[in-house]
């Protein structure tokens, strides 16, 4: 059969692009030849390494007050309350007080003292009383890294007040002094807790124990040695070559005689008495 159309030759399609074949040796497809080449994957950037988050520096608090620094200002600071409530109760009696009123006035001359030096001077920018200003301690709010408030110091001085004004004044200080043997971390007392305060090691301050320290190294060094032991010696030939101390001497050395023969009489005759009767009971057994 012949085609209708009145065409003289038959249109030419395009032919079809020529795909390679599979190949034999690799075992992959490929592409077809007529399709442009793939580019080329662009390179990734390298992740970059987490960078650790920077770290303010922390602070920390001053160093804790040593156990030794701590007595001390306690000691200085009771003799100064003492030393007001003698005084207290010497003008007191020179009034005319009775013995009841004149031990009263000393009571409050003591607790008034003791709330103004560690109660009102420790809540100061200072945070110090006079006992810790001589030996460099003071009172310090952790919270806030200064002194405490004024509330809080008078609430700390006054339960401490209350465990010195107690008649079993060694009770109450010991147990006190237990709560901060047994915090390692802060050293608090009982009324430290009661404040919420710490006592640290300060720059300000009058260095007593430094000084004293540094005193007794030079009069064991120095000149002053020499002259303490020739004075002593001095005194010493002068109270041998004195009547009266070698009276004294005389009658020590006497007295120390008689105690010995005493005691050697009295180990005599107790040895006699055991004896005997370690004899009778002997006797009595074998009858």
């Amino acid at each position: 059969m012949t085609d209708p159309r009145p065409y003289s030759e038959r249109p030419q399609f395009p032919e079809r692009p020529k795909t390679e074949q599979l190949g034999q040796s690799s075992g992959e497809w490929q592409t077809l030849s007529a399709l442009p080449p793939p580019s080329p994957l662009a390179e990734r950037p390298a992740p970059q390494a987490a960078t650790a988050p920077s770290t303010a520096p922390v602070e920390t608090l001053p160093k804790l007050a040593p156990w030794g620094k701590r007595i001390g200002a306690f000691a200085l600071d009771f003799g100064v309350g003492l030393g007001v409530s003698y005084v207290a109760q010497g003008l007191a009696s020179l009034f005319g007080a009775n013995t009841a009123a004149v031990d009263m006035t000393g009571y409050i001359a003591f607790f008034a003292t003791w709330l103004v030096n560690r109660g009102y001077f420790q809540s100061r920018p200072e945070g110090q009383s006079l006992g810790k200003w001589l030996l460099n301690l003071k009172t310090l709010d952790p919270e806030t890294e200064a002194s405490p408030h004024l509330i809080r110091s008078m609430a700390r001085e006054g339960v401490l007040s209350l465990f010195v004004l107690t008649e079993a004044l060694l009770v109450p200080l010991a147990a006190d002094a237990l709560f901060a043997v047994f915090d390692k971390e802060k050293r608090q007392t009982i009324h430290d807790r009661a404040g919420r305060t710490l006592v640290v090691e300060s720059e300000r301050g009058y260095h007593l124990d430094e000084k004293a320290k540094q005193f007794l190294q030079e009069l064991l060094q120095g000149d002053a040695a020499e002259d303490v032991k020739s004075a002593a010696r001095n005194l010493l030939s002068q109270a041998q070559r004195n009547e009266t101390v070698r009276d004294l001497s005389k009658q020590v050395r006497r007295l120390g005689k008689d105690i010995d023969q005493n005691t050697r009489s009295l180990r005599q005759q107790t040895g006699k008495q055991v004896k005997s009767w370690v004899d009778s009971v002997k006797e009595k057994l074998d009858n």
